[in-house]
């Protein structure tokens, strides 16, 4: 897995956003970050805080997705 891409948790569609590993779990990743779900039913926005690789990956499925 070298890319995960990111999907709404609520209505499972695509948040048209990936993130590419770089191989270090305690890095953090993409801290301060907002995302919406770009569905216009769904209006569901997102921050992350204190997010690192390793917790992005334990997230991920084995196909890459990511439901946050």
């Amino acid at each position: 897995m070298q890319e995960v891409e990111f999907y709404c948790k609520k209505c499972r569609k695509s948040m048209k956003m990936s993130y590419t590993l770089t191989g270090d779990k305690d890095a953090p990743a993409m801290n301060g970050i907002s995302i919406r779900c770009h569905t216009h039913k769904c209006t569901r926005v997102l921050t992350l805080k204190n997010f690192t690789e390793g917790k992005i990956i334990q997230r991920a499925e084995a196909s890459g997705r990511c439901y946050l």
